[in-house]
């Protein structure tokens, strides 16, 4: 056999470093195919991080307008976009410089200022990113007042069987919706690995839910977000009611307040059908003030008691003062909020949904005051320290 030359043996054997890193990612590529799906690879390639307009790539569900719309009155103050600061910027020059999208203010009922900004209008469609979760924590109390579930101390084994006889069976509803399960959550692994990803890409997340079962005693029963609550929460939902929870929601909130427009749900697949439950509701910003609205009399709206007062006040008020000890090394650390049945919570009483780049449903009782806020990004503003300026304001 005709021996090869010392040189050739050299190039065969020894890859480049730019054509070893290409066989790397490619090996990467194939495992994470195997471990998930191609799907799964593909959203995180084409996109990678989430955007305001994810909406548009994901499957939805769509969520029917109210059978009786209800429409703010408005008493716009022409005067409030230039006579409101925060800081050295007035209101308009803040919601314009800001990337936000929209940012409407409901005092005593009434709309007294609206404003759209960045490529949006009043007939734009905005996510809710993590103010979803506060959906589900107002669908989670209906369920138990139409007696779908039973309490939220009952163990989540009794809803899931696939966690019957598991240790993980004995988390809580409860659990979940304080954020204080034992639940493994990682969201620095590498790459697209990390449990952020993979609960905001994988496209059949109830699959993902049910198949994470590792536990941790590093917690300490303390707070620490993790999105595969809600996911367990969903489950949950479809099971007990019997319905998605798109239809549930629709049913007994998007119906009752009074939608003006149709929303959607997005979805992790069409083969799937499961609503992202952490992040993936679609409106037109004045229905989802409504919500807020909604929230503000103690879940009467639009004529209805669409949730009961006692569930509201057992899932958004905290006691303060806070137990620091609990929040420590977490996004709320030293924030003075606190965190109740996936509702924010302050000192003064005031409520809020909170989602990523600052999408902020903020309910101020005291003051009788709604405002909704959405943008792309956060505008490198802490927007809720904004709203409460704005708040003492008016």
């Amino acid at each position: 056999m005709k021996q090869l030359s010392k040189k050739k043996k050299i190039v065969i054997g020894i890859l480049t470093p730019s054509a070893a890193l290409v066989l790397a990612f490619f090996i990467l590529c194939v495992v994470t195919m195997g471990m998930y799906s191609p799907t799964f690879l593909g959203r995180v390639l084409t996109h990678f991080d989430s955007s305001v307009s994810d909406y548009k790539i994901f499957p939805e569900r769509i969520i029917q307008k109210s059978d009786t719309p209800y429409v703010y009155e408005k008493n716009i103050n022409s005067s409030l976009g230039d006579s409101v600061s925060v800081g050295n910027r007035t209101l308009n020059n803040l919601v314009k410089s800001t990337k936000t999208t929209s940012f409407i203010i409901a005092k005593n009922d009434k709309i007294v200022y609206e404003q759209y900004a960045n490529g949006y209008n009043e007939n734009s469609v905005n996510t809710s990113f993590s103010m979803a979760k506060s959906v589900v924590s107002l669908l989670i109390g209906k369920a138990i007042e139409d007696g779908y579930i039973k309490s939220v101390n009952e163990p989540i084994e009794n809803y899931i069987e696939e966690f019957k006889d598991k240790k993980i069976g004995k988390t809580t509803i409860e659990d979940l919706l304080l954020m204080r399960s034992d639940i493994v959550y990682d969201e620095d692994k590498f790459l697209w690995f990390g449990d952020d990803s993979l609960t905001y890409w994988h496209s059949d997340l109830r699959k993902l839910a049910l198949e994470h079962t590792q536990l941790t005693d590093k917690y300490n029963g303390n707070f620490h977000y993790n999105n595969y609550h809600p996911l367990l929460l969903g489950i949950i939902l479809e099971r007990s009611t019997e319905m998605t929870v798109s239809a549930f929601f629709r049913q007994e909130i998007w119906n009752k307040v009074g939608a003006e427009h149709d929303a959607s749900w997005s979805l992790d697949s069409d083969k799937s059908g499961f609503e992202k439950m952490e992040s993936g509701i679609n409106f037109n910003a004045v229905d989802f003030l409504k919500i807020g609205s909604m929230v503000l009399h103690g879940g009467n709206w639009n004529g209805t008691q669409i949730i009961n007062a006692e569930w509201l006040n057992r899932s958004t008020l905290c006691s303060f003062p806070l137990n620091s000890a609990e929040y420590k090394n977490t996004f709320l650390d030293g924030k003075n909020i606190g965190y109740k049945y996936m509702w924010y919570c302050t000192a003064d009483k005031d409520l809020i949904a909170w989602g990523k780049s600052d999408q902020i449903l903020y309910i101020s009782p005291s003051t009788d005051t709604v405002i909704l806020r959405t943008g792309k990004s956060d505008g490198g503003i802490n927007w809720t320290a904004a709203i409460k300026n704005i708040i003492k304001q008016i």
